[in-house]
């Protein structure tokens, strides 16, 4: 196939962004002519690690997961063609070309047509990619990529800086790695896709989860871009609309507008097809009558899945997992009734979802967070729960002992406990370590001390102490909703929690046997294994910072200590805790 120059202005910042696509093939629906499918492979590139002196990013590796999700998805690209490296070292990233570069020879020497996508999103310098302590020369991945045989190559460069809600990308001046890496990587053949213009920086998106750049190039190629409605999306379509929606949500924000930029020499490829959403399973139809700002939710994980500024004309497509989804709909009527639409959604394989709008619930608008930009959604970017982070959490409190026949067998023999006047509870300590799996739903593993007791008995001249400890660890599932506040990072709120859990337990009894004759004693010991399960009931309210305190109340069933009789003692029993809950990357 034959290349004839042809440039589109490129001129990028930190960053760049290389989008793949399959080559045209047969529509059914169009006379576009029937065409031999393209190989297609695949590198997702992905660290939230940089260098010396680049702040850890947020979610750079999960924009290299989204990246090869909806190629896999839409693009027609095979799980064994798409590879995703999640803070590699250049030695990964190299071999990773390499075994690529290896089958499109194989595909040369047979006349077959190969694609190769290489897609990046990190920190960079102004010669190299940061990959932790190492650095990738911009040369070197150029050399790479420009010797490859393959029909195509699309190159997407996505490098990132943390700030507070929008995080810059890109340790250093942007014009120098936008030089470096773009026109030393574009060659014929390549076409490289940027996520900003000289002079700009790149943001990431609190609120999205997202760079601004990947999650509206993610949403285009779902068919938000598909403007001439063929069930397509092109390399164009997707360059076109990444621009206008990225500039339209950076510039309200601290750093200000970045401006999407593409550049090709490509000339003889004609329109090139990066992935085709009328070859999804499930699809949501938003109505051709709806003029507004729409905002698509996983209901299961909480992320945006997609953000559009819809128009009022044709109806727009967006293809989807089969999945329960929210849809928040902010058109004109709701902004001056200062009113949202919340939409349930219900998407089904083998089947085009329409949005109902009258089947969606009108609820009060909330005011979007200060600084959010313009496509922070009032009631809803501002108040989305974010998943708990890894956490340490320390209790101290009191646990009522329990009365049961391993007690009463040991009053029936004599022995009396020794309590003293006010017979104090049992103290309770637990340590433990918990991690969140969705907004509002969290795991989590706890040492902690059950109930223990002291017994004494005196028989003529015989003095006797039977004492016993137990000891749990549990692994337990947390469910928490929020009373008030809003449950993001450096944010004050309180929870309402409810955790339940199961584990096993370790009991340790000593008996003393001794004379009030003679100072001579014995002394036996026995350790039980048992196993316990309990639940509780909490409060927890999170201050600005990494710290949470918590008060607890809960109920533990412990059977553990063993006696001769075959009667088992419940080391657990009802419970009252104060804690601190200390949360890493707060």
């Amino acid at each position: 196939m034959t290349f004839l120059p042809k440039t589109l202005r490129l001129s990028t910042i930190c960053a760049a962004l290389a989008l793949a696509g399959p080559a045209a093939a047969e529509e059914a629906a169009t006379s576009v002519p029937t065409v031999p499918h393209p190989y297609a492979y695949g590198i997702m590139v992905g660290t939230n690690v940089g260098g010396a002196g680049q702040q850890p990013l947020r979610y750079a590796e999960d924009d290299a997961r989204k990246m090869a999700d909806v190629l896999r998805q839409l693009g027609r690209y095979g799980n064994a063609d798409l590879r995703v490296l999640v803070r590699p070292d250049s030695a990964s990233v190299l071999a990773a070309v390499d075994d690529v570069a290896a089958k499109l020879r194989a595909h040369q020497a047979k006349g077959e047509e190969a694609i190769l996508v290489f897609y990046y999103s990190g920190h960079a310098r102004a010669n190299a990619f940061s990959l932790g302590s190492e650095e990738l020369a911009v040369a070197t991945l150029r050399e790479k990529l420009r010797t490859i045989p393959s029909t195509l190559t699309l190159v997407v460069l996505d490098a990132c800086q943390s700030g507070t809600f929008a995080r810059v990308k890109g340790v250093e001046p942007a014009a120098d790695f936008t030089y470096n890496s773009v026109s030393r990587l574009t060659t014929k053949g390549i076409a490289v896709m940027a996520s900003s213009s000289a002079q700009e920086l790149s943001q990431e998106s609190d609120e999205l989860k997202s760079s601004y750049f990947t999650h509206h190039l993610i949403v285009a190629l779902r068919g938000a871009a598909d403007v001439d409605g063929d069930g397509r999306v092109s390399l164009d379509e997707a360059y076109r609309y990444a621009y206008r929606r990225t500039l339209a949500s950076t510039s309200q924000t601290q750093v200000g507008g970045q401006h999407v930029t593409l550049d090709t020499d490509l000339a003889g490829q004609g329109d090139v097809p990066v992935t085709y959403p009328a070859d999804a399973r499930s699809q949501l139809e938003l109505p051709g009558a709806l003029d507004g700002r729409v905002l698509v939710q996983h209901k299961a994980s909480g992320n945006v899945v997609a953000e559009v500024q819809k128009a009022k004309g044709a109806p727009l497509r967006l293809a989807f997992a089969a999945g329960a989804y929210e849809a928040i709909v902010r058109d004109a009527a709701s902004i001056r009734a200062g009113r949202v639409l919340k939409c349930r959604l219900s998407l089904s394989d083998e089947r085009v979802t329409p949005l109902d709008l009258g089947g969606c619930e009108s609820v009060k608008a909330v005011s979007a967070v200060k600084g959010e930009g313009p496509d922070a959604i009032p009631g809803i970017t501002s108040e989305r729960r974010e998943i708990e982070p890894w956490a340490i959490e320390a209790g101290f409190g009191f646990m009522s002992r329990v009365e049961n026949a391993f007690t009463r067998s040991l009053e029936t023999f004599g022995y009396e406990a020794t309590r003293g006047l006010l017979e104090p509870p049992r103290m309770r300590a637990t340590l433990g370590v918990s991690r969140g799996l969705l907004p509002h739903l969290a795991v989590g593993l706890q040492l902690g001390t059950l109930s223990g007791d002291t017994y004494k008995r005196g028989v003529g001249d015989s003095d006797d102490t039977f004492s016993f400890d137990t000891y749990g660890a549990t692994m337990f599932v947390r469910a928490s909703t929020t009373l008030a506040g809003v449950a993001k990072p450096r944010s004050t709120y309180l929870d309402l929690y409810g955790q339940v859990g199961g584990g096993i337990t370790l009991g340790f009894s000593t008996l003393t046997t001794g004379s009030t004759r003679t100072d001579a004693s014995e002394t036996s010991s026995k350790t039980d294994i048992g196993y316990t399960l309990g639940g509780a009931l909490g409060l927890l309210l999170a201050t600005g910072g990494p710290f949470a305190f918590y008060l607890q109340g809960g109920y533990d069933h412990a059977p553990t200590i063993a006696n001769a009789l075959g009667e088992r003692h419940d080391a657990g029993g009802p419970s009252g805790q104060l804690g601190l809950r200390f949360r890493f990357g707060q």
